[in-house]
């Protein structure tokens, strides 16, 4: 059997194709050549009746002859040489019955139970499986216990979280990349703003616009990220730390923008002040200004300025540190701590136990393969077999007739020469009775010509056999057919098995679900 076929495949069945019965038996072999195939004796009519006259008037054989072992040699011979003929007849058609005998047990399949093949197949499918059972187990309590874990995790948040799933952050470098574009459009306005204000001119102004812009976008990201992402947490104590984290670092950005602005204010009327006392700002520095003094000067009015750069400095400030917390709160990861943690657990335990299944999956697909195939290659060939059977017993049947018409044509032969024979013989013995005598009457034997019995060349026992094996082949047949639609249905079972986990999976509205529940429980109760 091919590779293709699955392995208890190699003992049912045919496992080779099925031949055709064509023996090579020759006639030549039994006797039977050259006019002797074709049923001609090789004697001459008109020999014996030369023989039968020599014979008669020689008195042969006695009147008194009445058994074959008195007759005259010459029909002796006749009969010896037609016998041979119909011998060799005989043997040449055992052997080929004996041929036809051979193909079909041969070609006779041991029996194939619709019982027995199931068990089969899901012998060999239990071997796949068994391969793969501490993978598929173990899959499967890591994915069981995920799930517990994330329904449980819904449950505690119920209705905030509703029917959406984690909002998994698979590009947080594009957040990222919005952070560092915001930080350098800051700083790049900072900068234009800062310029005039020290001596490091433009270049100075960078340096220092980028580090107050990396601060607050920082206070502004961890504001949104550790402090109100946290808020939305299912543990109280998790949540206290949100809001306690959130209110200081928003109220440090506030500040610190606030902050940027009254000290650019400052360094305005610095350098108004500088002008006028020496008429030089070579030897001023905004860092010669007290912080002390402008976070006084804060107090109590905070938007308490009295430059347009201060307010636009302030303006930019509060933007980028309003984006920052925006980008920390919903964009860099879920705006649910700990949801898309559990999500993701389950997601890749899903994926894992799939991957499992498929792995499953794909080998029980090649072996059912193997299965469909066996199938299909036994289907044709218990077909085949059926019509070889019967071609050979059509082949032992033309073998038959042309032994018969053989052996008919010896007879034939057989009897015109003894006819010849005695006839010659009589008309002889007539002619001498003078010389004769007594002898001159003419062999009992003669009075009655018998016909030789002719083989029966009979194949009974062939269509017997024949016969046997097409109803084993028939039963083998509807087995196979009962047993391939079963194997169908059973793999469609197998498939709709290993093809998703997803029912197993929580629903995204499972929140809502048990919210639903728990209200309508209350109102069944309040009405009672």
């Amino acid at each position: 059997m091919p590779k293709s076929f699955p392995s208890w495949g190699l003992d049912l069945g045919y496992q080779k194709s099925i031949p055709t019965h064509d023996p090579k038996i020759n006639p030549a072999e039994h006797g039977l050549r050259g006019r002797r195939a074709e049923g001609r004796l090789s004697f001459s009519r008109t020999i014996t009746r030369q023989k039968a006259r020599q014979d008669a008037v020689q008195g042969l054989p006695a009147s008194d002859a009445t058994t074959q072992d008195q007759w005259s040699e010459r029909e002796t011979l006749i009969l010896e040489q037609a016998e041979d003929v119909r011998r060799g007849l005989g043997t040449w058609f055992s052997e080929c019955a004996a041929s036809v005998r051979n193909f079909v047990h041969d070609m006779t399949p041991a029996e194939l139970s619709p019982e027995h093949l199931p068990e089969v197949i899901k012998a060999g499918e239990n071997d796949l499986r068994h391969f793969e059972a501490d993978d598929v187990n173990d899959a499967r309590e890591r994915h069981e216990a995920s799930i517990v874990e994330l329904r449980a995790f819904r449950e505690k948040h119920g209705a905030a979280i509703g029917e959406r799933t984690p909002d998994i952050k698979s590009n947080i470098e594009q957040t990222i990349a919005i952070l560092m574009l915001i930080l350098i459009i800051e700083g790049a306005f900072n900068a234009l703003l800062f310029k005039d204000a020290q001596a490091g001119g433009l270049l100075g102004g960078l340096l220092i616009a980028f580090g107050i812009s990396a601060v607050n976008v920082v206070f502004g990201v961890t504001a949104g990220f550790f402090g109100l992402r946290y808020l939305n947490h299912p543990d109280l104590p998790f949540k206290i730390m949100g809001g306690v984290v959130a209110a200081v670092f928003i109220t440090m950005g506030v500040l610190l923008n606030f902050f940027i602005a009254h000290f650019r204010d400052a360094v305005e009327v610095a350098l108004h002040a500088a002008a006028a006392d020496g008429g030089s700002l070579a030897s001023f520095s905004m860092f010669d200004i007290a912080p002390g003094a402008v976070i006084a000067s804060m107090f109590p009015n905070l938007v308490g300025l009295d430059n347009m750069v201060a307010f636009g400095l302030l303006f930019v400030g509060m933007c980028v540190f309003a984006i920052a917390v925006y980008e920390g709160y919903d964009r860099i990861s879920d705006k649910y701590p700990g949801y898309g943690r559990v999500w993701r657990k389950e997601r890749l335990a899903y994926e894992r136990r799939q991957a499992v299944r498929n792995n499953l999956r794909d080998d029980l697909a090649d072996y059912f393969t193997k299965c469909r195939n066996w199938f299909e290659t036994q289907q044709t060939r218990h077909a085949e077999a059926k019509r070889e059977i019967e071609k050979s017993l059509n082949w032992l049947e033309t073998r038959r007739a042309n032994a018969s018409a053989v052996a008919s044509r010896c007879a034939d032969q057989e009897r015109s020469l003894k006819v010849a024979y005695r006839q010659a013989h009589r008309k002889a013995r007539n002619a001498a009775r003078d010389k004769l005598g007594e002898q001159a009457a003419v062999p009992y034997y003669f009075e009655e010509i018998v016909t030789p019995d002719l083989p029966q060349f009979d194949y009974t026992e062939e269509r017997e056999l024949a016969n046997a094996a097409v109803r084993r082949i028939d039963d083998n047949l509807t087995a196979l057919a009962v047993t391939r639609e079963w194997l169908e249905t059973h793999v469609q079972d197998v498939q709709d098995q290993l093809a998703s986990i997803d029912s197993e999976r929580p629903n995204r509205s499972d929140g809502v679900r048990t919210l639903q529940k728990k209200a309508v429980q209350q109102q069944l109760k309040k009405a009672g």
